[in-house]
């Protein structure tokens, strides 16, 4: 390693250089080596709502390595319960191989584990050397994540609800039962998250009643009133949670109907691999796989049949 090269707590101040750095990387990775359309990774140095969520949430979580003053790298983690999430890495490709992403990772990882975390996950990229220092933090491939893209108005070809599905505001009481719903499937709560896609990111959020009056499953997905980079296309769809398989297809329908059968957006959305029940119902209404990656963990936790990611860096 550079003996110029210095590591602090990143800042909001920093959010725009993170992302330069980002863009930068994720360039170098999708087009110079992967031959992807360079007009679908742009370079820039917008600051990222959701690195800003997570440093005003786990301000210890952040990191950036500097050389010569100037920003090289960065990590970004967060804490929920015992559960460390390893959100961002990303290092500028002529700082890559110095052991800077390994120096990120353990700082970012000592922050987990001095607030109690036992459990390491992290998605990944198909970046194989990014995948090495994934394994030996201590993180292992558990499934695959495909991430798929199709027409908004296909949806509507999935089977509808027998139950009622109806608009999530964000009040404290609609983000307890959206954490009860996170409790049975993720085995803990997020309630900041929900806060954010809510209030911040401006998702709109469908969910399915019971009985009780709780959720039995919600779905969150982005308009042209969110925040960027989500307003425009492909549109996000994710998270998604259900405490029955089958209640994610309804959902999905129900955002179906929301575009409308004439809408003419492209949406994408991160499936699991061993999520089976929305993999192959995508499928079969012709969405298309775009690229896939990989979701790492150091043990089997949650139930990933049932669960749809917000993206790679929440979750």
């Amino acid at each position: 390693m550079s003996i110029d090269v210095t590591y602090r707590l990143a800042r909001e101040g920093d959010l725009s250089a993170m992302r330069l750095v980002q863009s930068t990387a994720l360039y170098d990775l999708l087009v110079t080596r992967g031959g992807r359309d360079p007009s679908a990774v742009p370079i820039t140095d917008e600051p990222s709502t959701e690195m800003r969520h997570l440093i005003r949430t786990d301000p210890k979580l952040s990191w950036v390595a500097l050389e010569d003053g100037r920003p090289i790298g960065f990590s970004v983690g967060f804490v929920r319960e015992e559960l460390w999430f390893l959100a961002d890495l990303f290092v500028l490709p002529e700082a890559q191989g110095k052991g800077v992403g390994a120096e990120l990772i353990k700082r970012c990882l000592a922050g987990g584990i001095e607030r109690g975390a036992r459990v390491r996950a992290v998605m990944s990229s198909n970046d194989s050397s990014a995948r090495v220092l994934y394994i030996r933090a201590g993180m292992a491939p558990r499934f695959p994540m495909m991430t798929m893209q199709g027409p908004a108005r296909r949806l509507i070809d999935l089977p509808a609800s027998s139950g009622k599905i109806r608009r999530v505001e964000p009040t404290k009481g609609s983000i307890r039962k959206l954490g009860d719903v996170d409790e049975a499937i993720w085995g803990r709560r997020r309630d900041p998250e929900h806060r954010f896609w809510l209030d911040e990111y401006k998702f709109n959020c469908l969910a399915i009643g019971n009985r009780s009056g709780g959720i039995d499953g919600y779905a969150y997905y982005s308009s042209v009133a969110s925040r960027p980079p989500w307003n425009c296309e492909p549109r996000r769809i994710g998270p998604i949670a259900a405490r029955i398989a089958p209640h994610q297809l309804s959902l999905l329908r129900a955002i179906g109907d929301a575009f409308g059968p004439d809408a003419t957006d492209i949406v994408e959305i991160g499936i699991p691999g061993i999520n089976m029940t929305a993999m192959s119902a995508l499928l079969d209404v012709g969405f298309k796989i775009d690229h896939v990656g990989q979701f790492m963990a150091s043990r089997a936790f949650g139930k990933f049949d049932r669960y749809v990611p917000s993206g790679g860096t929440l979750f």
